[in-house]
C-alpha cells in the first residue's frame, strides 16, 4: 500500500518500494490494521500534516502497530500503543521489533486510565468504542494536543462531534476516502 509519497506499507516477503518518506513492513495476522484499509489511509494522511517531532502520543486500539510505528518514524519522542487483544499486541510487538523501533511502549488495555497526557492521540477504532472513551480521551490529552479519530462513516460525524463538543473538544479538520471519513479535534 502506498499512500502518496509519504509512507509505503508492506510485507516483509514483498520487494523494498523506493521513493517514499517512510516504508513500513508489516506482517499482518489477525489484527487490524494492513494498511488497505480506506481508514488507515486517512490516519496516515493526517499523522502526514501534524508535527510530530519530540510530541508524544498515543495510539489507542493499535491493532498491527502501524500508526504507532509510523508516529515514532515521524519523530515523536515517545509513543504508547495499547490494544486490548491478545492477537493485536502480540502481532504489534513483531511488527515493532522488525521496523526497530525504539520509543513504543506496548501495553495491553482496553482503558486509558493511568497512561498520562499525551500531545497527540490516535483512535482508528468504531464509533461505539469512541463514543464510550471520548471523556478519557479527552482527559489524556494535553492542554494544546489533538485528537485524531477514523473508523467512522460520514454518519457518524454528527453524533461524534456532539459528544466531542461536551467533553470540550472542537472539531479542526476532516478528511473522507472511500466513504470514510476522518476527524481532527483540539
Amino acid at each position: 500500500v502506498i499512500i502518496d509519497s509519504f509512507c509505503a506499507l508492506r510485507a516483509s516477503f514483498h520487494e523494498p518500494i523506493p521513493g517514499v518518506e517512510h516504508e513500513i513492513i508489516i506482517t499482518p495476522k489477525m489484527s487490524f490494521g494492513t494498511g488497505h484499509h480506506a481508514t488507515t489511509c486517512i490516519m496516515i494522511r493526517f499523522i502526514r500534516e501534524l508535527a510530530l517531532k519530540g510530541k508524544h502520543v498515543l495510539d489507542f486500539g493499535t491493532g498491527t502497530g502501524i500508526l504507532a510505528i509510523l508516529a515514532e518514524r515521524c519523530g515523536a519522542e515517545s509513543v504508547m500503543a495499547i490494544d486490548n487483544d491478545d492477537w493485536s499486541i502480540e502481532n504489534a510487538k513483531e511488527n515493532i521489533e522488525v521496523n526497530r523501533c525504539t520509543a513504543i511502549r506496548l501495553k495491553k488495555a482496553g482503558q486509558l486510565q493511568g497512561l498520562g497526557r499525551y500531545d497527540v492521540l490516535l483512535a482508528n477504532i468504531n464509533r461505539h468504542v469512541i463514543l464510550a472513551n471520548m471523556l478519557d480521551l479527552k482527559q489524556h490529552l494535553s492542554p494544546k494536543g489533538v485528537l485524531v479519530l477514523s473508523g467512522l462513516l460520514p454518519d457518524d460525524r454528527a453524533v461524534i462531534e456532539e459528544k466531542a463538543a461536551a467533553c470540550d473538544l472542537r472539531i479542526i479538520e476532516q478528511k473522507f476516502y472511500n466513504n470514510w471519513i476522518g476527524l481532527l479535534f483540539h
